[in-house]
């Protein structure tokens, strides 16, 4: 059959949006007020926030054995006004005015959907492979009666009491679209700072997360002197202790297209483009420069583009990147789809002989964001890079067996000269300068799939790889 262009893995899946709350985004007058020392007011004759057409979807789920703690929608509606100002006032840094919406239940509280659990508590542990699905099950079973009730399909909060049966471990982190975080009598605007627990920080770290927020940490020199600690690194650890803590500026861009940061409705949320990206870089090791040039194409408009110097270290013994101590640049794109950016490689800290992803992103007007992955080193303190390079990996996320690849043909014998077998690759890395054919035949015969990007996972083509060509684009 005739070639399949891939342009990158997407990682994450959205849904499209579900039809809006009648309560329209509040005006200015409503906002949080403030005293004169900038403390912010969370008593409850001064609780108002912003409630936009659709909303961030707030979930208590209580098992049979251990009920939710009196009095905390009170509690929590003081905390998640708090977490809704801190996020615009750093937004607002950047020039971004919007606001996390917050729906409003009768009583002027925000709106917290109680669901009784099927099971004990003990029947949801920590572990997502056995609680998360479980949970997500019952929360669909529940809005499917109680449709009213939600707003957003794409982003919940999803809280549990914490444990009394001795057990500590519950759903804590995010998953896709969910996020999940513990509730007790210290999750409170009053608990901060908390020097015993980091749940509070947790709680807003994971609910990043569930707003489509990856991983990164903030710049060496032009932010953690001034600014603290990003959200998205350890700021879990930083917000809980009251010590400073911030949103980068890509954290801000892609909240600020966030389908629950709309003050309208929007069509269409996170729709998938068809996109092509063709990124050029030149490395000035002199200056500590990254230079990036090239263009894009895009069917749908594009908001920004993010690039983050992902290091390829800190695994915590998973074997997998978990993208901590990525840093992060948005550009403006410029008319005619060129990109145009510079990286200051003085911001990274990780130096010496160090592996780096750096990956370059376009975030939709929609909210959607794309991915495309390249491979960069630091080698004896000095930034390289061999765009003319394939890499392939025998397992997903670029684990396993690697291959190694310059320009040129390989049939099933070249490939396993360089010590690849035949079908096994599962990922792989593609230099900005070249693109790759699979074929699932020896001899470049059979079905094939272009790859012009790095892919963490191949999907339709996982174990089929028996020859391939490397080309120039």
């Amino acid at each position: 059959m005739p070639a399949i262009a891939l342009s990158s893995a997407v990682l994450s899946l959205f849904f499209a949006c579900s039809k809006p709350l009648v309560e329209q985004n509040a005006p200015e007058t409503q906002r949080l007020k403030a005293s004169s020392n900038g403390v912010i007011d969370t008593s409850l004759s001064n609780l108002t926030f912003v409630t936009n057409p659709v909303n961030l979807n707030i979930v208590m789920f209580v098992p049979t054995d251990n009920p939710a703690l009196p009095g905390y929608k009170t509690r929590l509606s003081q905390l998640f006004v708090h977490f809704q100002n801190w996020m615009h006032n750093e937004m607002a840094r950047y020039g971004y005015n919007s606001y996390l919406g917050l729906a409003k239940d009768s009583t002027g509280l925000v709106n917290i959907i109680e669901i009784p659990a099927t099971g004990v508590q003990a029947d949801y542990p920590y572990s997502s492979a056995i609680s998360a699905g479980k949970i997500i099950n019952e929360i669909n079973t529940y809005r499917a009666a109680h449709p009213s009730q939600f707003s957003s399909n794409n982003h919940y909060l999803v809280l549990l009491p914490a444990r009394t049966d001795g057990d500590n471990s519950q759903p804590f982190y995010g998953y896709g679209k969910y996020c999940f975080a513990v509730d007790n009598s210290s999750m409170s605007v009053n608990g901060i700072p908390n020097p015993s627990s980091n749940y509070l920080g947790g709680m807003l770290h994971e609910l990043g997360h569930g707003l489509n927020l990856p991983h990164n940490r903030a710049k060496y020199i032009s932010e953690e002197p001034t600014l603290g600690t990003s959200l998205m690194g350890s700021g879990n650890v930083s917000f809980s202790k009251g010590q400073p803590t911030f949103l980068t500026g890509s954290d801000a861009a892609i909240l600020n297209r966030n389908e629950v940061f709309q003050p309208a409705a929007a069509a269409n949320p996170y729709q998938a483009p068809t996109y092509s990206i063709q990124p050029q870089f030149t490395i000035d090791n002199s200056q500590q420069k990254i230079f990036i040039t090239g263009n894009y194409t895009s069917n749908l408009p594009v908001s920004e583009i993010l690039v983050y110097m992902d290091p390829n270290v800190n695994n915590e013994g998973t074997g997998a990147n978990k993208d901590y101590n990525a840093v992060t640049w948005k550009f403006a794109p410029i008319s005619s789809g060129s990109i145009q950016g510079t990286i200051d490689l003085n911001e990274l800290y990780y130096k010496g002989n160090t592996p780096y992803e750096l990956k370059v992103k376009l975030l939709l007007q929609n909210g959607y964001t794309t991915s495309n992955v390249y491979e960069f080193n630091y080698v004896n303190d000095l930034m390289t890079t061999n765009q003319d390079s394939v890499y392939t990996y025998s397992n997903a996320s670029y684990a396993g067996v690697k291959g190694s690849f310059g320009k040129g043909q390989y049939t099933t014998a070249d490939l396993l000269a360089k010590g690849v077998t035949d079908n096994s690759v599962s990922s792989i890395k593609v230099g900005a300068n070249v693109k790759v054919t699979l074929y699932n035949g020896n001899n470049f015969t059979g079905d094939s799939l272009v790859v012009t990007s790095s892919s963490s996972y191949l999907s339709t083509f996982n174990d089929k790889v028996s020859s391939m060509k490397v080309q120039s684009r």
